[in-house]
Order: structure tokens, then sequence, then C-alpha cells
């Protein structure tokens, strides 16, 4: 008798705790920032397509592995993490900012390099695929002066250097 009853205690809780879960609302996926923190903790940068569509938008990927694949003289020659060419970088701090269209958003990373004070602000362009994931569309870096008496740098963006239109599709693939 015991058994049953224990039996039909727990099918109640199950059956209570379904119902709860039901009618939960959906957890959040954190948004776009963990694309962005996995992509600086990735190890070594790959050209290949299918591994950066990962952290990128189809047409990025594509085009960071053709300019890979491209004539040497016309490849990026950097890390686009750290806008330099070694990836290390020192005190990283990361802004998660919306724009004013659903399904958009943009990271900011903030970061110096070992030994150079000023650093590096990146803001990645995110956009979020119908199947609710986020990629990267686009990065754009300014270089952060020590001085704040130095006149402003210009920024430079990484979809014109691969020869992509400098402002994403609408549609995020």
């Amino acid at each position: 008798m015991r058994m049953k009853f224990l039996g039909a205690a727990m099918c109640a809780v199950v059956t209570v705790a379904a119902c709860t879960q039901a009618a939960a609302p959906a957890a959040d996926d954190m948004g776009p920032m963990p694309v962005v923190a996995a992509l600086y903790d990735s190890g070594p940068l790959s050209s290949d397509a299918e591994y950066l569509s990962v952290w990128f938008t189809e047409e990025m990927a594509n085009a960071i592995a053709a300019n890979a694949a491209g004539p040497e003289a016309e490849r990026l020659d950097f890390d686009y993490r750290s806008w330099a060419n070694d990836s290390e970088v020192d005190d990283i701090r990361y802004a998660v900012g919306q724009h004013a269209e659903p399904g958009h958003a943009e990271i900011g990373t903030r970061f110096t390099y070992p030994g150079i004070g000023g650093g590096m602000n990146l803001t990645w362009d995110m956009c979020r695929r119908a199947d609710g994931q986020w990629r990267i569309a686009n990065v754009t870096a300014i270089a952060v002066s020590d001085d704040p008496a130095a006149a402003a740098v210009e920024e430079a963006s990484l979809r014109p250097m691969l020869g992509l239109d400098p402002i994403p599709p609408e549609t995020c693939v």
C-alpha cells in the first residue's frame, strides 16, 4: 500500500511539474554576447567557411574563406578579433547594445594590447537568424588614443575589406 501511495504521489508531483514547466516563459538565450565571447576563446583562426559559420553570417563566413584563399597581396593580414597580428588582448570588456530593428544588436569589445595603452574598440554587428541563433554580420574597429587631446581616428570595417557591401543584408542567414 505504501508503494502505491508513493507511486501516486510521484505521478502527481511529475504532473504538477510538467504543467508548471509548460506554463513558464521561455528562457532567455543570453542574447548575442556568447557568440562574440566564444569567438575570442576559439583559439587560432580558421579560414574554413563551415567553421566560420558558427560565428558569422553565411555571407561573411564565405567572404573570409574566399579572402584567405585569394591572392596573397589581398589577404587580410591581421586577426579580426584584435585588429592586430596577435590575438592576445588585455583587459577585454564586453557591452551589449540594441539596434532599433528587432533581431539586430551590437556587442562592443574594448581592450588593450600587452605593453600598449589606448587599445581598441570593436563593434560586432549581430543579426538573429530565423532559427533564433545570433551571427556576426560585420566588425568595425576604432583605435583609442592614450592622449585625450589626440584627433579622432577613423573607424575601419571588415565588410568592405572583404569586398562586401558596407551594410549587411536585411535577412540574416
